[in-house]
């Protein structure tokens, strides 16, 4: 077992990566109150064309299946719920699946050991048969009825759907529904033999527990098979988005909502993912902040009716990696709120003593990140799903950035590339 000293943080995570494949990162305090754990998956919304482990063909199956298999893993043979199993030790359970990851979690006090141990289980006992799968077929038809109900998924699924060519966003992670209604056991059996193969999966763990237990446990629950090489498709991608502009109509909104998108090749950077990641996180803070000048501007004029906020996304395609920078906020006055984000934007006025004040605040949400249970697992994986594995490289170069750099990153910016999404009533 190997021991990672995040340094800046002060935390220590153990890992472990089992002969089969599976990596193991965890994080121990004799002191906490509540355990945690979450086996993830590499397999989500966007992988529907691989090569199945043990074929040299390359297959396409449904849009959807990712989530659907998601569903079809609480069902055990013995007819056992897991959500009632969990019940019984006052443990939360659930499940998630998103365009890359299929996520399943569980958190609570009491009996660790025996929940982990039945969390590895189910996930890798899976049992699909034509009745219940047909059977899971109308559930998961609603859910989809209901999604397209849902403003907020139509919103999001937009705006990825419009900045990329060729990277299967068009799908939404449900799936059309004539892709459910085709789905059959088989192609489940063939996903999952495939993307739950331990080499493909990571196992993040917070817990009282000592860490060498928990290895132990997972050794003893896990296939005892050799560490495997996964094909996906890469699709390559155009710099250009998909479409620029699109609005939408819905009777389930009340506030006109907007998105606009930035897309660019990060190799116009120059930098390492983390330096772009970094760099722009700072520059927008400094113009969209909820303390921003602009941002109190907006408000004063009343052009938005509440603060601006953006996430930075990345997206890696056969032959290059991209990244985008996507601002939503609640207007009625679109055009306005363009015009002056756009001039915003490209005017660049930012100084050395407000890059110091965001490098700060930067550095104190990542302390923030680490300061309880919860925080600390979600900031594993969002470290590892980051840059595929956790270690101090991420957070050393977040005390490190430095003015001169940011400059020459954020000299790049422009406005070529870009996708709009309005949304109203």
């Amino acid at each position: 077992m190997k021991t990672i000293k995040l340094n800046v943080v002060n935390e220590t995570i153990y890992y472990e990566k089992l002969d089969n494949g599976l990596e193991i990162y965890i994080s121990y305090d004799k002191d906490i109150k509540n355990n945690a754990a979450c086996y993830l998956t590499k397999f989500g919304g966007l992988d529907i064309e691989f090569t199945p482990i043990g074929e040299k063909e390359m297959i396409k199956v449904p849009s959807g299946i990712a989530h659907f298999l998601e569903h079809k893993l609480f069902e055990q043979e013995s007819g056992e719920s897991v959500h009632e199993f969990y019940k019984r030790s006052g443990t939360y359970c659930n499940a998630m699946t998103d365009y890359k990851t299929t996520r399943y979690i569980i958190n609570g006090p009491f009996n660790f050991k025996e929940n982990l141990e039945y969390l590895l289980n189910y996930v890798n006992s899976p049992y699909f048969t034509d009745k219940n799968v047909e059977k899971e077929k109308g559930i998961i038809l609603e859910e989809e009825s209901m999604g397209r109900d849902n403003p907020n998924r139509i919103f999001y699924e937009t705006v990825n759907k419009n900045l990329y060519n060729t990277i299967p966003y068009n799908y939404s992670i449900i799936g059309t529904r004539d892709d459910i209604k085709s789905i059959t056991k088989e192609e489940l059996y063939t996903c999952y033999n495939t993307f739950y193969n331990p080499s493909n999966m990571v196992l993040f763990v917070l817990t009282n527990t000592k860490p060498e237990e928990i290895i132990d446990i997972v050794k003893r629950n896990t296939k005892k098979i050799k560490e495997v090489k996964i094909t996906k498709k890469k699709y390559f991608e155009k710099e250009e988005v998909k479409k620029e502009k699109e609005i939408i109509h819905s009777d389930k909104v009340n506030e006109t909502r907007i998105s606009y998108s930035l897309k660019f090749k990060t190799s116009i950077f120059n930098a390492k993912k983390v330096e772009i990641d970094d760099y722009l996180c700072i520059f927008f803070g400094m113009m969209l902040g909820e303390l921003s000048d602009f941002n109190i501007e907006l408000k004063k004029k009343k052009i938005i009716k509440d603060d601006v906020f953006f996430y930075i996304d990345f997206e890696e395609a056969a032959d290059e990696e991209y990244v985008t920078v996507n601002i939503n906020a609640l207007t009625n006055k679109t055009n306005e709120f363009i015009k002056l984000l756009e001039e915003k934007i490209m005017k660049k006025d930012y100084n050395e003593d407000n890059f110091n004040l965001y490098r700060k605040d930067s550095l104190s949400n990542l302390m923030w990140s680490v300061n309880s249970g919860v925080n600390i697992m979600n900031s594993m994986i969002r470290l590892y799903l980051f840059d595929k594995k956790i270690d101090n490289e991420v957070i050393d170069f977040k005390s490190n950035i430095n003015y001169k750099r940011f400059k020459e990153i954020i000299d790049k910016i422009n406005l070529k590339h870009k996708s709009i999404v309005i949304m109203k009533k």
